[in-house]
This record gives structure tokens, C-alpha cells and sequence, in this order.
């Protein structure tokens, strides 16, 4: 009975105060026997008792630290969890109102391009003399006309552009008014072989005339390279910028194209800047960007139902127990 009293609380799995339990009964069991044989084995059932002990430590630091472990990987399942639960609730909501941004976008669009389309079908008008820059943008893509002596030493070069599937640039030649002030032109295309202004036939010293369109600068994209004013390379047409350089009015007009369409190729063999022909420009993709927007909230609807989705009443979940 005595024996089966202490191994009976030798097991390691038991808790911590078994153990003083385990100890008063050794002592017991030490005052009951005194005989040497009786000592000796008491001697090894200590030893395999404090064994027993250290182990019973361990496995407890083991269990614990494995209770830290799962604890926290359960809590940063559930920070995940909800992270993403928090992305699905969010995602339709603000696709959405992209979506809706980009249709009022479209409206806008839509509205300056009839405005525009207006403006160019109208008679061409004198450019005045004394222009004021502040009421300019009231006269984009407006019909102009003005005269004054090209300064070709001046000129810069947009690019690279292609036309025709041929590699070249646009030509923006300050144009000095009769009045003294100072505009840029954008006269037009011409092929790379002609970039040395010697190689073109220019009008040196002539006072010309010239009708285009007034534009305004080019927006700038996330890709596109910046331009390079002190080396007098310019990848889009930055209008304030370029008059600054030569001391001209941020005034750009863009010439027409002032040949037949069938002699394009002839004009560039001569040298002769190509115009445009006067039409309005403007890229409209929003649209587009509004399908785009509309379909991911309509998707991230359908994925958000199916996250939250409960089971119907009196259905039966049924979960399969492995090991």
C-alpha cells in the first residue's frame, strides 16, 4: 500500500503540489524500512523520482511556452483575419466612388470638348497686341492670326515624335510681333535628318504670317522623362518653361497644316516643318476608367456576400475530426 501511495504520484503530467505530497511520503517510507537492501533501492527509486521531477519542469516550461506560441499565432490569424475582412468591407465602397468620380470626370470631358469644337469652328481672329495671360485659357484652341520674323537661332526641339512611322521632331520657333513682344510657334513635324536648321529652308529676316491654334501646355504623365531646359531638350511641350528660357510670353500657337495632305512626304524632303490640322485633341478615357472601377465594386460585392454568407436555418455543418 505504501509503494502504491508514492508511484502512484510520481507521474509527471500531475501538478506541482503532488510533489510535496511525493516528498513527505519518502520520508515516511524512509523511517518505515532501515534495512540496507531496503535503503539501496530506496536510493534509486529517489533518483528516478527526481528525474521524474525534472521532467515534469520541462514538459510544464514546454507546455507553457507552447501556449505563448499558439496563443499568439492565433491572435495575429485573427489581426489578419479582420485585416482582410476590413479590406472587403472597404474595397466596394471606394471603388464605387471611383467609379463615380471618373463619370463626373466624363461629364467635364465631354462638356470641354463641345466648348472647344465651338471655339474652332469659328472665324480666325487677330491676335492683339497687349495680351493678357490671365484670360488666355478662355481662348484655347481658338482660331488666330499674327505676323512677325521668325528667330531661328532660338528654336527648340520637342521630341522624339513619329509621323508616318518616321522618327523626327516638332519644331517651337519664337516669333518676334511687330509690337516687340515675343510668342512661340509650333510650326511642325520634321524628320530627324533635318534637326540642323541649315539643312531647312527658313524664312531668314521675312515677316511672315501665320494662323493656328492657341494651346496650352501638355500634362506631364507619371512616365514620361522630365525635360531639360539648360540643355535645351524638351520631351513634352512645357510652354511656361520655354518661354522663360528666351524671354518670350507663355503664348503658343500651333500652326496648321498649310499644304495638301498628298504632299506630306514632299514637304518633308524639303525640310518644311508639317503642321496640324486643326482639330481638337483631347484624350477622353473615362469611360473606361469607369467601366474599370464599376466592375471591381461589383466584384469585391460579390466576395464580401460570399465572406459574410451564413449557413440557412436548421442546416447541419459537419466537420471531419482527423488523427
Amino acid at each position: 500500500m505504501l509503494f502504491s501511495r508514492i508511484f502512484s504520484q510520481i507521474n509527471p503530467i500531475n501538478s506541482c503540489k503532488n510533489v510535496k505530497s511525493i516528498q513527505s511520503s519518502i520520508k515516511l517510507y524512509s523511517n518505515f524500512y532501515n534495512k540496507r537492501s531496503t535503503g539501496q533501492f530506496l536510493k534509486l527509486q529517489l533518483t528516478n523520482l527526481s528525474k521524474n521531477i525534472l521532467k515534469f519542469k520541462q514538459f510544464r516550461r514546454n507546455y507553457t511556452i507552447n501556449n505563448i506560441i499558439n496563443h499568439e499565432y492565433k491572435k495575429t490569424k485573427t489581426n489578419k483575419t479582420l485585416f482582410t475582412q476590413i479590406i472587403l468591407i472597404l474595397a466596394p465602397i471606394i471603388t464605387f466612388g471611383l467609379g463615380t468620380w471618373q463619370v463626373q470626370r466624363l461629364r467635364w470631358k465631354v462638356g470641354l470638348i463641345e466648348e472647344y469644337e465651338d471655339r474652332l469652328s469659328k472665324s480666325p481672329i487677330i491676335l492683339p497686341k497687349n495680351i493678357k495671360i490671365e484670360t488666355l485659357p478662355e481662348y484655347f484652341y481658338r482660331r488666330v492670326k499674327t505676323f512677325g520674323k521668325f528667330r531661328h537661332d532660338q528654336e527648340m526641339l520637342i521630341g522624339p515624335r513619329t509621323l508616318n512611322n518616321n522618327l523626327g521632331y516638332y519644331v517651337i520657333t519664337p516669333l518676334e510681333r511687330e509690337n516687340g513682344t515675343t510668342i512661340l510657334v509650333k510650326r511642325g513635324w520634321i524628320s530627324r535628318d533635318k534637326i540642323d536648321s541649315l539643312l531647312r529652308r527658313n524664312d531668314q529676316n521675312e515677316l511672315v504670317s501665320i494662323e493656328g491654334l492657341l494651346k496650352n501646355s501638355e500634362k506631364k504623365s507619371w512616365f514620361t522623362p522630365k525635360n531639360e531646359p539648360d540643355q535645351n531638350r524638351w520631351i513634352w511641350n512645357d510652354i511656361e518653361n520655354m518661354a522663360e528660357r528666351i524671354g518670350a510670353q507663355p503664348v503658343l500657337i500651333e500652326q496648321n497644316l498649310v499644304c495638301s495632305p498628298h504632299l506630306i512626304n514632299q514637304t518633308i524632303q524639303d525640310g518644311i516643318p508639317v503642321g496640324k490640322i486643326p482639330i481638337v485633341d483631347l484624350r477622353n478615357t473615362h469611360l473606361q476608367y469607369a467601366i474599370t472601377w464599376y466592375s471591381l465594386s461589383l466584384a469585391t460585392s460579390i466576395m464580401l456576400y460570399f465572406l459574410f454568407k451564413k449557413p440557412p436555418d436548421g442546416h447541419v455543418v459537419r466537420q471531419v475530426m482527423k488523427g
